[in-house]
């Protein structure tokens, strides 16, 4: 029995090391493909490749891209692997250029995988081709100048709500987490503007909107696990027909937007918010008559309720978690640098002044010292850190560069560019005079993209612009925020959320102004 246990023991051994050589054979093989194409590229860790820290939660994917962006500064580009996957890291903003618009066609889709059994899924981040060519010629009329003015005077109603219900705290000099006073009053704004309902989640945080839009950014581990595998192993991911996405929230989503259509269209009832406008492109084709696109192939195409519910799922994850996150990050900020809170409260005042009392749209539009804050935080803690491409066709870099090849992943490592001390210097301080016209005029376009560019920027840019800046002007018409014992200095950033958001909350104290 001991010689039997002896000889299968020294055959599983022998097995086990040609397989591991074989494995390493493998791999070694796989990470030679940037060098073989005379493209630098760092020391690999099988079977991670470069990317074994974010995908332990060690850091963020945006930190990790942003110590290869510094090590290689002087190239246009480095090789890089996400397992086994051979990806591209572009460094030089004029490459940035070049896939974001000159050669978008051949880098038009995203790489991003989902569980395409769920229509939920199938909105405008994740949908490529000619789908998604569709689907923004029709959601385009939706953000007109026309639109947002309207939509403003509903954020301007939960602005004032903002106010009010925050004079008790501000009485008190209370220290209040400023992430979930954003995020209730964003909650508000999305409701009502996408969805015409009145939740009132600044007076009530557990109202049930609310209690949704958390569960949508909660994070398990299982989540995480599914995430991971659509990520970096789509092929097993969808073949073991894993979820993607919080199910049982895009469910209430769905739920909710077809209870609400029906009753709309049984009892004739109009609302001026986003989901009338979803709601005549699911019955006409058209948002109105000067969006018709001219193409029988888009026209002729309408929206299911499925449609519908799938991208007003994507405009409220999008337009609350971006515009909170940026809200709280300025008022952080402002807490921390009381001579830019001084000159914001400074412009708010002669605002208000020249306004009758009122932060309308257009006096919004013409505050260019709060552009500035804002500008500014979305430079220092953009709510996307990176974003990514992927090729559809075989494209030649100019300059001698490689072919990138049909099917690679391209990164922009947006955090990387916003913190350079080349662009940027200093990049830890916080100084609005950055995006002053000068300044601006004198720095490369392509160094500052916090919503992306090109025909797959965000739609809803200007949206979340306004959404942020009506919230921080409210709050500094009546209000400061200072810094306290519980305020984390420097920030600690979550390594696994969705946008780069604190990973200990900000906690700020507030008070009224004098």
């Amino acid at each position: 029995m001991g010689v039997f246990l002896e000889s299968w023991l020294s055959e599983f051994l022998a097995v086990a090391v040609v397989a591991a050589a074989a494995l390493y054979a493998w791999y070694s093989h796989r990470y030679s493909y940037w060098t073989k194409k005379g493209v630098l590229q760092p020391e690999t860790l099988i079977p991670f490749g470069n990317i074994a820290r974010a995908f332990f939660g060690i850091t963020r994917l945006d930190f990790v891209f942003q110590e290869l962006y510094l090590r290689f500064r002087d190239q246009n580009y480095v090789g890089i692997y996400l397992f086994s996957n051979p990806s591209l890291l572009l460094i030089n903003p004029d490459y940035v250029r070049i896939v974001l618009v000159k050669e978008f066609e051949a880098f038009s889709y995203r790489n991003i995988n989902f569980d395409e059994r769920d229509p939920l899924n199938h909105n405008l981040i994740n949908t490529n081709g000619p789908k998604w060519k569709k689907l923004r010629t029709k959601l385009t009329p939706s953000f007109t100048t026309g639109k947002l003015k309207m939509m403003s005077q509903t954020m301007q109603d939960c602005g004032r709500e903002l106010v009010k219900v925050l004079e008790e705290p501000a009485k008190k000099g209370q220290i209040l987490e400023m992430r979930e006073i954003a995020a209730r009053f964003t909650t508000d704004n999305i409701a009502s503007v996408f969805f015409g309902v009145e939740c009132n989640a600044q007076r009530n945080p557990d109202t049930e909107f609310r209690q949704w839009g958390r569960k949508m950014f909660e994070t398990t581990v299982k989540s995480r696990i599914f995430d991971l595998m659509y990520r970096f192993f789509p092929e097993v991911a969808k073949a073991l027909r894993l979820p993607s996405g919080a199910v049982h929230v895009t469910g209430y989503f769905r739920n909710m937007v077809k209870e609400t259509m029906e009753y709309r269209e049984v009892h004739g009832v109009v609302r001026n918010d986003l989901l009338h406008l979803m709601m005549q492109l699911k019955n006409k084709g058209f948002i109105d008559e000067q969006s018709k696109t001219g193409s029988q192939e888009i026209d002729n195409w309408k929206f299911t309720i499925d449609d519908v519910a799938a991208q007003c799922i994507l405009f409220y994850a999008a337009g609350f978690e971006t515009s909170s996150t940026t809200m709280s990050f300025a008022l952080y900020e402002l807490a921390l640098n009381p001579d830019v809170q001084k000159r914001l409260h400074e412009e708010v005042d002669a605002t208000l002044k020249e306004n009758a009392g009122q932060l309308t749209y257009e006096a919004i539009s013409e505050m260019k010292y709060l552009d500035k804050v804002i500008a500014e935080t979305l430079r220092k803690h953009p709510p996307a850190g990176l974003v990514d491409r992927k090729c559809v066709q075989d494209v030649n870099l100019p300059d001698g560069g490689p072919v990138i090849e049909k099917g690679t992943p391209v990164f922009i490592p947006i955090y990387a560019l916003h913190h350079d001390p080349e662009y940027y210097p200093e990049p830890q301080r916080f100084d609005p005079e950055r995006f002053s016209e000068e300044q601006k005029a004198a720095r490369h376009p392509y160094v500052y993209i916090p919503f992306g560019d090109g025909p797959r920027n965000c739609i809803g840019m200007r949206l979340g612009l306004l959404q942020s800046k009506i919230g921080l002007a409210y709050m500094m018409s009546k209000y400061e925020v200072h810094r306290c014992e519980e305020t984390s200095v420097p920030l600690q950033y979550n390594p696994w959320a969705l946008v780069l958001e604190s990973a200990t909350g900000i906690k700020l104290k507030l008070t009224q102004r004098n």
